[in-house]
């Protein structure tokens, strides 16, 4: 009898998501990665019909209600990376969309979220905790990261996780879909294990320069990540675009637009 593949079946801030050359691909894919399943805990029916149809028949965005926020996670953004997002997401009017320039600081989840991530990563590897000096520096210092945390710290987490929840959901009564920068950098050297300064900016933890990305993973809410453009060095750009729970097709539908007014073509060397 086959399992779950997933040591930690309920832990939902970590998906398998899907990955194609266009939104509609992508949408064909999720189609295909969807659906009820007593595998897993968390799986439900999807609550529509094709993905991929919606995302295929979207002719224009008009009457969708967006908002772009340049900094979520608080540290700042790349100018370059800023505007091109920006752009991007302003072109989107002439889909038919409307689109409102906000401010939004979910700063205050960092912690929480690295607490959760480190009560996880003691769970995924609960079977290594006695061979943890075998480990390499970077998954070790993660898992005693995890060993450190009280039960109070984890509780705190958790009550810090339903209010970044809420403030997510408040947002989502005013606006249909929020678009924000995925990252803060450009693509970096691949030598390079992460970027530790931002506009300046030392971070104090290597997982800061991801904050957009994870702010959204806390609240388990759905988000694309489309190409928005190229910097002056031919180097992708891309726009998260954030949605409320199973508004997948709608947040592909918006990547679909994205896409078309921004192509990117291959990366050199490919095809």
């Amino acid at each position: 009898m086959t399992k779950h593949p997933a040591a930690l079946p309920w832990h939902d801030q970590s998906v398998a998501g899907p990955m194609a050359r266009s939104a509609e691909d992508c949408a064909l894919l999720l189609d295909a990665m969807t659906g009820f399943s007593l595998k897993s805990p968390l799986s439900s029916a999807a609550p529509w019909k094709s993905a991929r149809d919606a995302v295929a028949k979207a002719r224009s965005l008009r009457g969708l209600r967006l908002a772009y926020a340049p900094d979520i996670a608080g540290i700042g953004v790349d100018r370059e990376i800023e505007r091109l997002c920006r752009a991007a997401a302003l072109d989107l009017r002439d889909a038919r969309a409307t689109l409102d320039e906000i401010e939004i600081n979910l700063s205050d989840g960092r912690d929480a979220f690295l607490a959760l991530r480190g009560e996880a990563m003691v769970g995924n590897h609960l079977d290594k905790l006695e061979r943890i000096g075998e480990l390499g520096d970077n998954l070790a210092g993660n898992i005693r990261a995890g060993l450190a945390l009280t039960v109070t710290e984890i509780a705190r987490a958790e009550r810090k996780r339903a209010e970044i929840w809420h403030r997510w959901r408040a947002l989502f009564e005013s606006y249909d879909l929020i678009l924000t920068p995925v990252a803060p950098v450009p693509p970096f050297p691949v030598e390079k294990n992460y970027p530790d300064v931002v506009e300046g900016r030392k971070l104090q933890n290597y997982m800061d320069w991801i904050g957009p990305t994870f702010l959204v993973s806390l609240a388990a809410l759905p988000a694309a990540s489309v190409p928005a453009g190229l910097t002056a060095a031919k180097l992708p750009v891309g726009l998260q675009i954030v949605g409320p729970r199973f508004s997948e097709p709608l947040i592909l539908s918006a990547a679909k637009f994205v896409e078309e007014a921004h192509p990117i073509g291959l990366p050199p060397n490919c095809g």
